[in-house]
Order: structure tokens, then C-alpha cells, then sequence
């Protein structure tokens, strides 16, 4: 048997409904707010990660698929989705020194150790605001990533929930150098003590060493200098203007002086939003600003940017956490017309169905799922629903002709209701009228 790459995942029913439903509920809400959806391929040339990531990060070192193609050029499969987005707003010539508002879901590809809720191919959903350089896109990144994911949680009757933002900044290409200085005098004295990856980093990005998860390392961090204490007047008053309206608007946040996140082209504002799950804290997003990563891409361009992305399979983890999938299945109907004769005249009441089911924009909101069949008897379709698991069955036969009606049989509990044939083309529209007609 061949079976898929470790790694991976096959996402099937009823998982695949719930995804589908938030990825629906993402674009939806995204709209709203002016940002337009981009899609971007899901392989690119290496050189854009290595300049804009960081050639000494992680994901260069240690994660990114990379080939050449039959013509010996360096691919890769895209580990994240901001450079590629902003290479594509370079190279179509989008940016007039205008604002421009993406929203982004897609894969990526990571060479790492598979975990709970991340996969080497996973699906990130995220948003870009480039163009403005003001601490009021940072205000909206954040405060649209915070309530995009209360927006979703709702939609699932999760209500309690709790989110925790963490923020800091790291300075701009004035201050930061001094800062990574002061890191490096600090470091410097535990050298023998890193890990072997961070001993490598104190040389190299000495930044790096404060986003290791290695437990030795992060205790040795905890008295690091923070680069708070390092930030030139113009980076300190953008971040204390950004956190004085994040109290006014009542979002809470916690500084962290030592989050970095882990790619190169960061810098002033970086932040995570975490919240709790079975007692542990849980990464849902991180993002920040991003002014130099234009300019690192091509360097005739420097266009201001923030952004931040999330991960689906984590998010349908806490969904599955809190709001099993019940809550997400479809509600599944046959529509079946019995009949011992093809090519019926009853034809066409199957036919008027399914023109109002291409009509109804309301049915997976409403999680209803439509079946078909014809079939020789009635017991032949009810194998067919029961082997198929389904919830109902709307069957009309020539018996239900001559009578001008049509029968609803509610499967999982056995009741059953005839209606006038003369209402067949209101049933999908009203279907919930009817079903609570029958389940009274």
C-alpha cells in the first residue's frame, strides 16, 4: 500500500466541511474590511526566501523544500506567503504609493518535525497592509487578527475563549544595531553554555538566539537586554502610540521583551496572539511590520508594510477542542423519485429542485447537503439513504402523483409527513419550515 508522505494530511468529511466553512468565514469577514483576495504560486525561486527570510534563519537552514527544474533553476516550495505576496505586488506593478489590502490562503511547505496541529504541508491564512507606515495599520492588523478569530469561534458557539496578545518592537535599521551589540556583549559570556544552533547564531544573527525554544538557552535569555530599551525617539513613539490606542480600544496585550518571531524582514512592531487550551498556551497567529522587505526583494523599491498570518489545522484543532463535529455536520437529504418506468414525466419535479437549490446562496449556511436518486422502490431507496448514512429522505413515487403529494421521512427518528405536490418548488427555499412541520 502507498500512503502519503509523513507529514501530510488527507482532509475528508467531516473535517473537510468545517475547513471549508472557516475558510468561507475568512473571506467573508476580510471583504468587509476592504482587503482582496491574492493567490500566488505555490513554488518560488529560491533567492526570494533567502533575502527576505533570512539566509541564517530557520526556515532557509533547516525547513524549505528545495529542487531544481529540469533546466537546473533553484525552486522552491514556498514556506510562507508575505514575500511572495510582496514579490507579486513588485513585479505587476501594483504599488502607486497608494494603501493595498491582501488576504491570502494557501499552502506551505516545511521540513519539520510533525506535531500537533502542524503539518509539513500546511494551510496559512493571513492578510498584508502595505503602504502605510503609521501605527494605525499596526492597530488594524492586530485588532483584525484578534477579532477575525472571535468571529470564527462565535460561528461555532465557542464563546469563552480567551486571547492574549503579545507584543514588542525591535527597533529599526538606526537602533537595532546598537541593541544587537548589547545582546552580544551578554551572550558572549554563556557562549560554552547555547545550544549548538544558538552558538552559531551569536555570530551570525544574534537576534535568533532570543526566539530558541531550547529550555537552556531561554532561561539564559531571561536576563538578556530588551530592545525596548534601545529604541531611537522615532521607533519608541510609534510603539507607545500603538499600545496607548490598543488600551483605549480594550485589547489586551502583554509586552514581551523578548519576541522577535523569526524571520529577517521584521521590524518595530512583531506580535503573537495565543490563547489557553487544556491549561497550555497555544500560538493562533503572528505577524508584524515589514518595512524593509521590499527593498530586500528589489532594492527599487521600499514600501511599508504589516501583516500577520495563521495556521487552519490549528485552528480546526481548538474548533474540534471545544465544538465537536457535530456541530459542523451537514444535514444530509436524498431526494428520490421511485419509479419502475425511466423517463418519466416526475422528471421534472427533480429537476425544479435542483433549479432551486442553484438559487439558494442560504443552504450551506444552513448546512444542508442534496442527494439524488431514482429508484425502482421505495425500500431499494432507503437502503441507499441508510447505507449512506443520511438524515432524510424526500421521496415521490406515481402513487404520491396521483395523490398530488410528496412524503419527508425523518430517518434517524422514523417519523414521516406527506405535503401537497403543488408546494415541491417552495421546499428548498423553506426546507426548515417543512422539517420542523415533520418533527413537531
Amino acid at each position: 500500500m502507498i500512503e502519503r508522505p509523513r507529514g501530510t494530511n488527507d482532509f475528508i468529511p467531516p473535517e473537510s466541511i468545517l475547513r471549508e466553512k472557516i475558510i468561507k468565514l475568512i473571506s467573508e469577514y476580510l471583504k468587509i474590511f476592504g482587503y482582496n483576495l491574492i493567490e500566488t504560486p505555490i513554488f518560488e525561486k529560491s533567492e526570494l526566501f533567502k533575502r527576505s527570510v533570512g539566509d541564517t534563519s530557520d526556515i532557509v537552514l533547516k525547513e524549505m523544500y528545495e529542487f531544481k527544474d529540469k533546466k537546473g533553476r533553484d525552486l522552491v516550495l514556498r514556506p510562507e506567503l508575505t514575500a511572495s505576496v510582496v514579490r507579486a505586488v513588485i513585479q505587476n506593478r501594483l504599488y502607486n504609493n497608494n494603501h493595498l489590502k491582501f488576504y491570502y490562503i494557501g499552502p506551505i511547505f516545511r521540513y519539520e518535525r510533525p506535531q500537533l496541529g502542524r503539518f509539513r504541508q500546511a494551510t496559512q491564512f493571513g492578510i498584508e497592509y502595505l503602504g502605510n507606515p503609521s501605527f494605525l495599520a499596526d492597530f488594524e492588523i492586530i485588532f483584525l487578527t484578534q477579532n477575525l478569530y472571535r468571529h470564527i469561534f462565535n460561528n461555532f458557539n465557542i464563546k469563552n475563549i480567551e486571547f492574549k496578545i503579545h507584543i514588542n518592537s525591535i527597533g529599526c535599521n538606526n537602533c537595532r544595531p546598537s541593541y544587537k551589540q548589547k545582546l552580544y556583549e551578554y551572550f558572549v559570556n554563556y557562549e560554552k553554555d547555547l545550544c549548538q544552533d544558538c552558538q552559531k547564531r551569536l555570530n551570525l544573527n544574534v537576534l535568533r538566539i532570543l526566539d530558541c525554544k531550547n529550555l537552556v538557552c531561554k532561561n539564559i535569555s531571561l536576563n538578556a537586554p530588551k530592545s525596548v530599551d534601545y529604541l531611537c525617539l522615532e521607533c519608541k513613539n510609534h510603539f507607545e502610540n500603538l499600545l496607548n490606542l490598543l488600551k483605549m480600544n480594550n485589547i489586551n496585550f502583554v509586552i514581551d521583551n523578548y519576541l522577535v518571531r523569526g524571520l529577517d524582514y521584521y521590524n518595530r512592531t512583531v506580535f503573537e496572539v495565543k490563547t489557553i487550551l487544556d491549561n497550555n498556551t497555544i500560538d493562533l497567529a503572528g505577524g508584524g511590520r515589514y518595512d524593509y522587505l521590499a527593498n530586500f526583494i528589489d532594492n527599487n523599491y521600499n514600501i511599508a508594510g504589516c501583516g500577520f498570518a495563521g495556521g487552519l489545522e490549528r485552528l480546526t484543532l481548538i474548533i474540534n477542542n471545544y465544538n465537536p463535529q457535530k456541530s459542523f455536520n451537514m444535514i444530509k437529504i436524498l431526494f428520490s423519485l421511485i419509479s419502475e418506468q425511466k423517463g418519466l414525466d416526475i422528471f421534472k419535479y427533480l429537476l425544479s429542485t435542483i433549479e432551486n437549490i442553484n438559487t439558494n446562496a442560504n443552504l450551506l449556511k444552513d448546512n444542508y447537503s442534496f442527494y439524488f436518486s431514482i429508484d425502482n422502490s421505495l425500500k431499494s431507496a432507503l437502503k441507499l439513504a441508510n447505507n449512506m448514512d443520511l438524515d432524510y429522505i424526500i421521496f415521490i413515487g406515481e402513487q404520491e402523483i396521483e395523490k398530488n403529494i410528496f412524503q419527508i421521512k425523518n430517518l434517524k427518528t422514523g417519523k414521516q409527513k406527506e405535503f401537497s405536490l403543488n408546494e415541491i418548488n417552495l421546499l428548498v427555499k423553506n426546507i426548515n419550515n417543512f422539517l420542523d412541520k415533520l418533527n413537531r
